[in-house]
């Protein structure tokens, strides 16, 4: 059964777009049945430049648009992970995964590294599922 997971920051054209990126390659480095989606609760129109410039750079390709949750994403969702938004302007009673990180605008590399640990931790604790 493939694993749905769903990743959230609020313009949802950021961190959320880094961690699914992150994920969808750790996913395939593991052999994971598993997915990633993005979405935000106020999302922008697009992915943040510097996020797309960052992500490219380390061979990347941008598979992502910012768009607004909706109760169905977090439905079909096995896993919610928010990296920022508040929990309760997610439409769901399912338990969310909080990820505290730096700001993107502080610290982009900090913020990317902090991102890409939890994800393969997550991975790492799927593969073991």
């Amino acid at each position: 059964m493939t694993t749905k997971v769903l990743f959230m920051c609020p313009h949802a054209a950021g961190k959320s777009v880094i961690a699914a990126t992150y994920f969808r390659a750790a996913a395939l480095r593991l052999g994971l049945d598993a997915t990633a989606r993005v979405a935000g609760t106020d999302p922008d129109d697009a992915v943040m430049a510097t996020v797309r410039a960052a992500l490219e750079s380390e061979g990347y390709v941008i598979e992502f648009r910012p768009r607004l949750v909706t109760s169905a994403d977090t439905s079909a969702a096995d896993l919610i992970v928010s990296i920022g938004c508040d929990p309760a302007e997610i439409p769901t009673d399912k338990s969310i995964i909080e990820w505290d990180v730096p700001m993107l605008s502080d610290d982009l590399p900090g913020s990317m590294s902090a991102i890409h640990d939890r994800v393969e931790a997550l991975a790492a604790e799927l593969a073991t599922r």
